[in-house]
């Protein structure tokens, strides 16, 4: 095991406790002094987009069916004798759950009391599965209704429509609940293979907010480990294909039972940690991706409020960006009765921003709001272990954050609009009524 290192953050009064096991698990304490609940993950490096993927040691690439990540986070709860680990907690008093994304799984449990047992159980039921042909089959019949349930849902129908029209062949067009017939073909073996694949250790850390020592923590973990004689491994290879610039399709439109149209826009391009750059300075240019789209698509901007008392927009407005390796892409979205118009005006103000330059004072406006956000989430252990999680499996700190909040200029906004608002980048998606 590395000797356990501490790193403060005092503009945030945070520390941050860390160590790698000798067979690569990372644990992490993110320490909350006077905090009664405490907030436990365990998380691995594996989600939605990794369809296929070269196991360590070999050299050809395995394909599995999408949606298997989502279908094994469903599995591992459900216990050898019946009982399903959910009902554990619940009679401790605790809350668990687990969430899948696009490039990591998290299983997490919250609790005031019983901390070593609550840590032990979650250690040890995600690294048993459990599969067998009749409880796959069972489970296959549960994520097709959630599946179905999922395309009646207009909006959830129209972020498919959209990524799949703007990806021509990169992961982040995979639905992470994957499809019908995906699901159809997932098979115990390929559940175990995946587990045992992407359950390594080295590819995952344990997390834990609250007031709470770290050689606790340690000694727990470890105790844990040691019986279950993991080797050491390489990294499990993820081939990313080459995403061509232009969209797959330009306009997506579906017919369903709504009373209002539901409209996104949406541009792709990249924005991929340079070559030579350190993570800080690529953390920066991230965060001045996300504050230019808040200058120019908040709702505080002169834009939002124009759609809005014109009609153009009538509620569910919102936008959102998501980054990848080897592809990005963001988007507005909004319940419209003039897609055309909130197409282009989105597009009009995106393009000002990018030719004219970010409105500095709706930059500085957004880059404060981030800045109270970030020590809200301070003192949310739950928010603040799950931020944590995701920006680790990025290779980025989340704590160094609120330094690089202070560096942002909307130049950088500036460059990351010049990269993605361009001609042939842009899909628009609708879910429109049925006539």
């Amino acid at each position: 095991m590395t000797k356990p290192a501490v790193k403060s953050y005092p503009a945030l009064g945070q520390e941050v406790h860390e160590a790698v096991l000798d067979n690569g698990l990372r644990v992490v304490l993110l320490k909350k002094p006077g905090f009664q609940r405490k907030y436990i993950t365990f998380s691995t490096h594996y989600g939605g987009m990794d369809s296929v993927f070269i196991r360590p040691g070999e050299s050809e690439p395995t394909t599995v069916p999408d949606g298997i990540a989502h279908f094994l986070e469903h599995k591992l709860f459900e216990e050898p004798d019946g009982t399903n680990v959910l009902d554990v907690y619940s009679k401790m008093g605790a809350s668990p759950n687990a969430y899948t994304g696009q490039y990591y799984t998290v299983y997490l449990c919250s609790l005031v009391d019983e901390f070593r047992r609550g840590l032990d159980l979650l250690l040890d039921y995600v690294q048993r599965p459990y599969f067998t042909d009749e409880n796959v089959a069972k489970e296959q019949g549960i994520i097709e209704q959630e599946i179905q349930m999922g395309l009646d849902n207009p909006q959830r129908a129209a972020y498919y429509n959209l990524i799949e029209g703007l990806f021509h062949r990169h992961p982040a067009r995979i639905r992470v609940i994957g499809t019908v017939e995906s699901i159809r073909r997932i098979t115990k073996e390929l559940l175990y293979l995946c587990h045992d694949t992407f359950y390594h250790p080295s590819n995952m850390v344990v997390t834990v907010a609250g007031d709470v020592s770290f050689d606790e923590v340690l000694e727990i973990v470890a105790a844990d480990m040691a019986p279950r004689g993991y080797r050491p491994r390489g990294p499990i290879v993820r081939p990313i294909p080459e995403e061509p610039r232009r969209v797959l399709e330009e306009e997506v439109e579906t017919g369903m039972r709504v009373s209002r149209p539901y409209v996104l826009v949406g541009f792709k391009g990249r924005l991929d940690r340079r070559e030579g750059e350190t993570a800080r300075e690529y953390h920066r240019r991230l965060i001045g991706a996300e504050l230019a789209l808040q200058a120019v698509l908040g709702k505080s901007t002169r834009l939002y409020w124009d759609l809005y008392e014109r009609g153009v927009i009538a509620s569910r407005y919102g936008y959102g960006l998501s980054v990848y390796d080897g592809a990005a892409y963001f988007y507005a979205a909004a319940e419209s009765e003039d897609a055309g118009a909130f197409r282009d005006e989105i597009t009009q103000a995106l393009a000002a921003a990018r030719d004219g330059g970010v409105d500095d004072e709706l930059f500085e406006e957004a880059r404060r709001r981030e800045v109270g956000q970030l020590l809200t989430a301070l003192d949310d252990p739950d928010w603040l272990v799950n931020l944590y999680v995701t920006h680790l499996f990025q290779g980025l700190d989340l704590f160094e954050r609120r330094e690089l909040l202070d560096e942002v200029d909307p130049e950088l906004g500036r460059e990351f609009l010049q990269e993605f608002v361009q001609e042939g980048q842009r899909t628009v998606s609708r879910v429109t009524p049925l006539k």
